[in-house]
């Protein structure tokens, strides 16, 4: 399966509504799973590019002792 490289805005999009559609936090791992069930790439890895949308303030993240890792959220 060929997965296709999103620009930027697109990769958020798509984040953003698989964390709406969550409705409660979900791992690093998580969201990785999502957005290769839908055969996209985020342009960094998951992890960087999630670090970056909290940095700009568009989603939520914090460590997790229950998931044994980072979660996020809207």
């Amino acid at each position: 399966m060929a997965s296709d490289r999103f620009e930027d805005d697109e990769a958020v999009q798509a984040i953003m509504s698989i964390l709406r559609e969550a409705g409660e936090p979900v791992s690093t791992r998580e969201v990785g799973e999502a957005m290769q069930k839908r055969q996209l790439r985020c342009p960094d890895t998951t992890i960087v590019f999630l670090n970056r949308l909290r940095k700009r303030e568009l989603i939520h993240g914090e460590r997790s002792k229950e998931k044994r890792g980072w979660v996020w959220w809207i």
